[in-house]
């Protein structure tokens, strides 16, 4: 498992936003838990397996939302 937290530029401002957000990472990613949090901007993700950060910033980025990897 590995942790994975991002902070959000752009593009999540609602509830609908956020579930939409978790729903289409859990249909193409293998993870375990998603957390998204507007009012402090960040995504918290827990994966099964190794998953490259930069392919769900670029997969998110296509869909209209902004994510930069929080060090």
């Amino acid at each position: 498992m590995r942790k994975l937290h991002f902070i959000i530029e752009k593009g999540v401002y609602c509830s609908w936003c956020v579930d939409l957000i978790k729903n289409t990472l859990n249909q193409h990613f293998a993870l375990k838990k998603v957390e998204v949090d507007v009012m402090s901007k960040k995504i918290d993700l827990v994966t099964y397996k190794e998953i490259s950060p930069k392919s769900i910033i670029v997969f998110l980025k296509k869909r209209g939302y902004h994510l930069v990897l929080q060090p």
